[in-house]
């Protein structure tokens, strides 16, 4: 067995652990709202609604609950939409843009915006495969699949710069 080599290859493994511990990753963490809890004004049977309780709940401290106590999220609008970018020497659709924008805001229950309305929304890019009808429905389906998972990701992210002063302020306008 040779040793030299290996005590080589477990040093420059220990400086590359070393350099990565220094860098400043760390795993994100829960993020922080200023409010314990949230009424999603979605159906209850609402893949939306799910989705949107799962990433609350997995990323923040904040509980969904059923009735509107505190802070309620609207959504107030989905839409979906797709551009040519390019053709085929045939002059058929070969690259398509699809796009996701959902429109939201959150308020308290005395309709005091915590969050005015917002705008987030997601592109990808559809490569059209000719001989694969079936295929191309099921990517354009998976695709916007993963463009509201990065929306939700984004509505979450900007409730958490919900100030705690504005939640404050809008609790007393309640009295």
């Amino acid at each position: 067995m040779n040793y030299k080599g290996l005590t080589r290859r477990s040093f420059i493994l220990g400086l590359s652990a070393l350099g990565l511990t220094g860098c400043g990753w760390h795993l994100r963490g829960k993020q922080n709202v200023p409010f314990k809890t949230i009424y999603i004004a979605l159906g209850e049977n609402s893949a939306v609604r799910a989705t949107i309780r799962r990433n609350l709940e997995a990323q923040t401290e904040v509980k969904v609950v059923n009735d509107r106590k505190e802070a309620i999220f609207e959504l107030l609008g989905q839409s979906r939409g797709s551009n040519v970018l390019a053709y085929n020497t045939d002059g058929r659709a070969r690259i398509y843009s699809l796009r996701l924008t959902n429109t939201f805001r959150v308020v308290l229950q005395n309709g005091v915006e915590l969050l005015p309305t917002t705008t987030v929304s997601a592109t990808r890019e559809l490569i059209r495969d000719e001989s694969d009808e079936n295929g191309r429905a099921n990517q354009e389906r998976l695709l916007y699949e993963e463009m509201e998972q990065s929306c939700i990701h984004q509505m979450v992210s900007r409730m958490t710069h919900i100030s705690e002063e504005a939640v404050q302020k809008g609790m007393h306008e309640l009295e």
